[in-house]
This record gives C-alpha cells, structure tokens and sequence, in this order.
C-alpha cells in the first residue's frame, strides 16, 4: 500500500510536471494574445487567448517551443502629409503673397487581427511586437498619402470643392486601403488640419508660362528658319 501511495504521488507530482510546462495561455495577459514557435512544428496557426485553455506538447521538449504574445489594442497614430504643386516654388516666386505648399494631418488608430498577425509571421514580414507596430505605422503612413492624394485631386477637379463634403466611409472606399493594406483594420480615422493652395491661381500661372514659352519658341523657330534661309 505504500508503495502504490508513493507510485500515486510520483505520477501526480510528474503529471502535473507535464501539464504545468504545456499550459500556456497563464503567460498571456489581458488585451495580449500569444503565438507559439517550435523546432518541430513552426509556427502554429492558433493564436492563444487569455482566459481560454491551452496546452502545448511542444514546450515538454527543452528549448524546443517559445511563445510570442502581441498586443491587440489598437494603435493610435497622427500622420502629416506635406508637400508643394509641381513646380510650385517657381510660381511662388512670381507670387510673393502665395504659396503653392500643402498639408494634411490626420489621426487613425489601426489593428490587425490576431490570425492576420500570424499571417504576416509566415510571411517573415514581422517577427516581435515592435516589428508589428512599425508595420503598422508604414500602413498608416500609407493611408494618409492615399487620402492626402485623394484630397489634392478633388480640389484640382473643383476648387471649391470642401474636405468635410466626404464621409469618412466614402473616403475609405475611394482610397481602396484594401488593395495596399489588406491586413490592416482601421478602426478610426480623422481628418485633423489641413492646408490647401490656391489651385485657381496655380493653373492660370502654370498656363501663363506655357504659352510664354510656346511663344519664345515659336520666336526661336522662326529666326532660325530666317537664317537658314
């Protein structure tokens, strides 16, 4: 009987040996989700939760599994989107009371989902949490210019076209954040400040001096056909 009780107690002792080293979502905190690398398998495609079980074969083999856990709060980010029209320093120029600069600033959060965030594991586009936030920053940087670009061509098309005439929705679809951050959810998305120049007056000096030059050349095409001749 002493035997079996010692027997019990030993095999008690080493499963719980077993399930303490497999047991992996105690290491995930709340607002965290962790993913699980291994020398046998790679990387698993079930992203660990906190608060839902999970149990890990792998970690029983020393150094053989590590787990990663990433955030699955949203970043919030202000981007600034600056610039001139083409050739807009030269007009300027003739202008001393305009510039032809531009800015837009906008504030957005953006996440990515916990399977998404596996997908770019795979895809070696990411390895840690600090890779996963610059990613997301380019995407933000991303959007803006898509957005700021958007802006820049409605008011070329109209110059009295107003910024807060588009919803937001509608923005989103016509920028097509889809086709350049697939992986990314914006959760929000402002327009903060921006900085519009006068498309008017950038357009009649831009015509003025391509007729002026139209004109030298013309000049210049006849006096030498002059002397050719």
């Amino acid at each position: 009987m002493k035997k079996f009780l010692i027997s019990l107690f030993i095999l008690i002792i080493f499963s719980a040996f077993v399930f303490f080293f497999g047991w992996t979502q105690y290491q995930v905190k709340p607002g965290e989700f962790g993913v699980v690398f291994s020398k046998t398998n790679g990387i698993d495609e079930t992203p660990i939760q906190n608060g839902e079980f999970s149990w890990y074969w792998q970690f029983l083999l020393p150094t053989n599994a590590i787990l990663k856990t990433f955030t699955v709060e949203p970043v919030f980010v202000t981007k600034q989107i600056k610039g001139t029209l083409p050739s807009g320093d030269f007009y300027a120029s003739y202008t001393p009371k305009e510039t032809f600069d531009y800015s837009f600033e906008f504030s957005m959060s953006l996440t990515v989902s916990p399977q998404d965030v596996i997908k770019l594991l795979q895809e070696e586009q990411i390895s840690n949490q600090q890779d996963l936030t610059q990613y997301i920053s380019r995407s933000a940087d991303t959007i803006a210019q898509l957005a700021a670009n958007f802006y820049l061509k409605k008011i070329q098309e109209n110059p009295k076209f107003r910024l807060e005439s588009v919803k937001r929705d509608e923005l989103l679809r016509a920028i097509k954040i889809y086709e350049d951050c697939p992986l990314i959810q914006l959760m929000n998305f402002s327009l903060t400040s921006s900085k519009i120049p006068d498309f008017e007056l950038y357009d009649k000096l831009k015509l003025r001096f391509f007729e002026n030059s139209v004109e030298i050349n013309n000049e210049i095409d006849t006096e030498a056909q002059s002397e050719f001749e």
